[in-house]
């Protein structure tokens, strides 16, 4: 099964040999992390530090790895290459004919292919006064021209970006479904071999842990938020790092419920039993914690769409299944973009809503 189909609206076309595929964009549109560290230094070395860039890739060396490639029928001299396994633990690029695999997840794998005739590469540093134009842009440069672009150039290349693939900071529920592309096995026969998913994925902590790359407007420290979301210049005042986390809070637990009930939609063979309740868990888990925040009007339509689940029915195996998943999730995916577009700072969020204290590993600071 396609978790990229099963997320819907993503560019992946499949790997060779394989079922299924996390790597939401094709090789293709991978212009490689060498062209973002052009800019972003900082963040490219924050990012080469974390667990994301170098034990992915190291899993695939664990004792394990091959009896997983095995079960989806991947041969061992292919793991690291155009498989599956490497799809999640590695980022695959096509260029000039040729295919390689980058060790670990870069940034193109959270933040979307980049290249191709239609990427979004060029409208990111292009600010409407020919810096796009060149061919080695610097940081320093960039950001003296970024300060002087139009209101409405910046809207329009916003949008663009978007509009080509972006996964820009404002896109929390984007960003969050992205990573879930790899953090839920969405696979019957690997979770049937015990593959572990990440049980209580949680996007707050790994934003303020070791996965923190947030070094845009001031270099000197590694922020809770992303400086270029909070800049108040850019989108007004009233934006916290508080209320960003209270934000992704809620956003990643809509886009994990919303997830797993589109998995739990497709799991309907008894060869899925394994997976079926690894994602029953999940539903049962977002939907709770999503019911602890009901004090926020806008996700009232997804508490009701997913009342009637309990784990008595999410157990229980219907002809219908896919219809009332599918519709319940649809609900959910309605709810996270209304949510979204009343709360864009989150500063508008109840205090009450428990977000996360602890993190995910050590937050590069900056220093050796």
């Amino acid at each position: 099964m396609l978790l990229a189909a099963v997320l819907g609206a993503v560019s992946w076309a499949g790997t060779a040999g394989a079922g299924f595929a996390q790597q939401t964009s094709s090789p293709e549109r991978i212009v490689g992390r060498d062209e973002c560290k052009k800019c972003h230094d900082l963040e490219y070395t924050a990012w080469e530090k974390s667990s994301h860039n170098t034990k992915a890739w190291q899993l695939l060396d664990h004792p394990k790895a091959e009896g997983f490639a095995k079960a989806l029928g991947v041969s061992k001299d292919d793991i690291k290459g155009d498989s599956a396994c490497a799809a999640c633990h590695g980022t695959q690029q096509k260029k000039d004919g040729r295919f390689s695999v980058a060790h670990g997840n870069s940034c193109e794998s959270c933040h979307g292919g980049a290249g191709g005739s239609s990427g979004w590469l060029k409208n990111h540093y292009d600010f409407g006064l020919g810096t796009a134009e060149t061919s080695d842009v610097k940081m320093d440069a960039l950001l003296k021209e970024r300060s002087q672009e139009s209101a409405a150039h910046r809207n329009s290349r916003d949008a663009a970006c978007k509009v080509a693939g972006m996964n820009r900071s404002d896109d929390a529920y984007e960003i969050a479904k992205n990573c879930l592309q790899c953090h839920i096995v969405a696979d019957a026969k690997l979770a049937a071999a015990r593959h572990p998913m990440s049980e209580n994925f949680e996007f707050v902590e790994w934003a303020q842990g070791e996965v923190r790359h947030n070094f845009l407007l001031d270099r000197s420290k590694n922020a809770e938020s992303p400086t270029n979301w909070l800049d108040p210049l850019r989108n007004g005042p009233g934006r916290t790092a508080e209320g960003r986390k209270r934000l992704m809070y809620i956003a990643g637990q809509l886009a994990d419920l919303e997830v797993s009930l589109r998995i739990r939609g497709e799991t309907t063979s008894e060869d899925a039993d394994a997976l079926r309740d690894q994602v029953n868990d999940r539903i049962l888990g977002a939907r709770k914690r999503l019911d602890d925040a009901k004090s926020v009007a806008e996700l009232k339509p997804a508490l009701d769409a997913t009342q009637a689940f309990e784990r008595r029915t999410l157990r229980k195996v219907a002809p219908d299944d896919r219809a009332t998943y599918t519709k319940a999730a649809d609900a959910v995916a309605k709810t996270a973009t209304a949510f979204v577009a009343a709360h864009p700072g989150g500063g508008s969020l109840p205090e009450t809503i428990k977000v996360p204290t602890k993190a995910k590993g050590t937050v590069w600071t900056g220093k050796p």
